[in-house]
């Protein structure tokens, strides 16, 4: 039934990702889930696949595919910033988002066919499809939306503009895919409606789940925590490292290892440095899916550690790494900020705690001392993470979109 209703259909997605060692990385969204997913079901597919500052390159890709079947790739050749990431990572934001919007554009020019569908993951993305239908060169836009926060920047300007954007971006398009249902609640309050010419969609994050190599019980690093994701400070992991002599006073084989890079990346490896941690603690860096997912599946226990603030946009959306957690096998440490720690601690998958030192030690030293409450939220991890399969929600998401004809 869904491939027939997609089977004839000629679709764009336009998405940011990531790009490390020449590999994508889901680290960079759900666009390469969307991708599989209508490969093989789609007449044509094509993908503009923006890399974010910390790629390898910034260089935009574009992949076609007919019928499932891969045809070409072309390259819109940026130059890499020459003077250093770490400091100027906020100009290449900017330097990027002016990219993405004239990739579209620049993408089209190779795309000659007219397509039915547009899909741009974020707000600019979206306003670009939306000037493309206008020019008849696609007939629907989807904005699918994964960021969404009252305080989305803490310059006052920039977010009136990521508001503005994304109000234009709701309006324009012709239907938006959102990751969470306070999006939809948080957008209400600011005079945003979910209307029937606007309609805005709940599409929650997934995981490729049956395809995600877990091990047995007994061929884990049952002591090895992990952390997967941007570092960042409303990530929370400097929780973690400053609680971890207390763990290792339990837990003395206790290991922490963390996949990711961003702009707080000097000031955890500090931390470490000064509490004498680094045989401990390691700094995996960024990595190709494959590789992350090997060290995800080893490990006992994912941290998701969000700081509790009242302003945090994790309040307000779906965040990836829980459920990345979850479908490796891996019960989730979890504080109480997104609304998925409740879903988490209900299902007993994991533990959601405050944002604080005792509590957080409490559940680490629980997690891998006791074997068999570690089984238990084991179990219920893989459980809960086995109805968050991507095909079910795409399924869903089309067939209630598709009505786009």
């Amino acid at each position: 039934m869904q491939d027939m209703i997609l089977s004839d259909k000629k679709i764009i997605i336009a998405s940011y990702t990531h790009i490390i060692k020449g590999k994508y990385t889901t680290i960079g969204g759900p666009g390469l889930a969307l991708r599989d997913y209508l490969q093989g079901r789609v007449k044509k597919l094509s993908c503009i696949w923006q890399p974010m500052p910390i790629s390898d390159t910034l260089s935009v890709i574009i992949e076609t595919y007919v019928n499932g079947s891969f045809q070409k790739v072309r390259r819109l050749l940026v130059p890499n910033w020459p003077f250093g990431r770490k400091k100027t990572i906020s100009f290449i934001y900017f330097i990027t988002k002016i990219r993405d919007i004239v990739s579209v554009y620049a993408a089209k020019l190779f795309l000659r066919d007219r397509y039915d569908i547009f899909i741009g993951v974020e707000a600019l993305n979206a306003l670009a499809g939306v000037g493309l239908r206008r020019l008849r060169l696609v007939k629907k836009v989807v904005y699918y939306n994964l960021d969404y926060g009252i305080e989305r920047f803490s310059n006052p300007l920039l977010n009136r503009i990521f508001h503005f954007l994304d109000k234009a971006a709701v309006s324009s398009s012709d239907v938006t895919w959102c990751l969470s249902e306070q999006m939809l609640i948080e957008r209400e309050r600011k005079g945003v409606k979910n209307s029937k010419e606007n309609p805005q969609l709940v599409v929650p994050i997934g995981k490729d789940f049956k395809n995600i190599k877990r091990l047995p019980f007994e061929g884990i690093e049952r002591k090895g925590i992990v952390y997967l994701g941007v570092l960042e400070e409303l990530q929370g992991i400097q929780l973690l490292i400053d609680s971890f002599s207390d763990i290792l006073k339990e837990a003395p084989q206790a290991s922490f290892t963390i996949i990711g890079s961003g702009n707080y990346e000097e000031n955890l490896k500090e931390m470490v440095r000064k509490r004498q941690l680094a045989d401990h603690i390691k700094f995996a860096g960024l990595l190709p899916d494959a590789e992350a997912e090997e060290i995800l599946c080893k490990s006992a226990v994912g941290v998701a550690l969000y700081v509790d603030t009242p302003d945090s946009n994790t309040r307000y959306t779906e965040p990836t790494k829980p459920k990345t957690y979850l479908a490796s096998g891996l019960p989730v440490i979890i504080t109480r900020v997104p609304k998925i720690a409740d879903d988490i601690d209900r299902a007993k998958a994991g533990i959601a705690i405050g944002y604080k030192k005792e509590e957080l030690v409490v559940s680490v030293i629980k997690l891998l001392n006791d074997d068999n409450f570690y089984k238990e939220r084991r179990e219920r991890a893989i459980a809960f993470a086995s109805d968050f399969d991507w095909q079910n929600i795409y399924d869903k998401a089309f067939n209630l979109s598709v009505s786009l004809n």
